[in-house]
C-alpha cells in the first residue's frame, strides 16, 4: 500500500490536492484513502493531508505514521521528514534544498498545490500524468505542467 502525507499550511490547498489524486485514482480503478487532519479550521494553521491507495481493498483507517512519500507545501514547517520512510521519496516547495527534491513554486502560482501535484507525478508516477490531467480544471492545467518540468530530481 502506498502511503502519502501532504504536509502544509491551511489555504496552500493540501485537502483540494489530495481530492484530486482520489478522483485520479478512481479513473484508474485503484482503491485508496484521503482525509485531512488539523487542528482549528482556519488558514495559517498546519494541515496533514493523507493519502493511502492500493491495488485492493483498505482497511486501515488510521493516520500515517510512516510515509512512503512526504510532498511538503511550505518551507517554513518543521519536522518535515521524520514520518518519512527510510528510503521513502520527500520534495519540498523551496528555492532549493541539498538532500530532498525540490520545486521553488512561487514562480508559478501562488498557491502551491498544483504545482506541487506535477512535481509528485514526474518525480514518483504514483498516478499517470494524464489521469490528473483529466480531473483538473482547464485552468490549473499549466502550473501543473509546470511543476512537472521544472522539479529538480535529487
Amino acid at each position: 500500500m502506498l502511503k502519502l502525507i501532504i504536509k502544509g499550511i491551511g489555504g496552500e490547498g493540501a485537502k483540494t490536492a489530495i481530492e484530486i489524486l482520489s478522483k485520479a485514482a478512481n479513473i484508474e480503478g485503484k482503491y485508496f484513502l484521503a482525509y485531512p487532519e488539523f487542528g482549528p479550521e482556519r488558514s495559517g494553521t498546519p494541515i496533514n493531508a493523507y493519502f493511502k491507495m492500493d491495488e485492493k481493498l483498505i482497511r486501515d483507517r488510521s493516520p500515517i505514521k510512516i510515509a512512503d512519500i512526504i510532498l511538503v507545501l511550505n518551507d517554513k514547517l518543521d519536522r518535515i521528514d521524520f514520518e518519512l520512510k527510510k528510503g521513502g521519496i520527500l520534495i519540498i516547495n523551496t528555492i532549493e534544498h541539498k538532500k530532498y527534491n525540490y520545486l521553488n513554486v512561487k514562480s508559478i502560482s501562488k498557491i502551491p498545490n498544483v504545482a506541487m501535484l506535477g512535481a509528485l507525478i514526474k518525480v514518483t508516477g504514483i498516478l499517470k500524468k494524464e489521469s490528473i490531467e483529466k480531473v483538473l480544471p482547464k485552468e490549473f492545467l499549466s502550473q501543473f505542467n509546470e511543476g512537472y518540468k521544472q522539479v529538480v530530481v535529487k
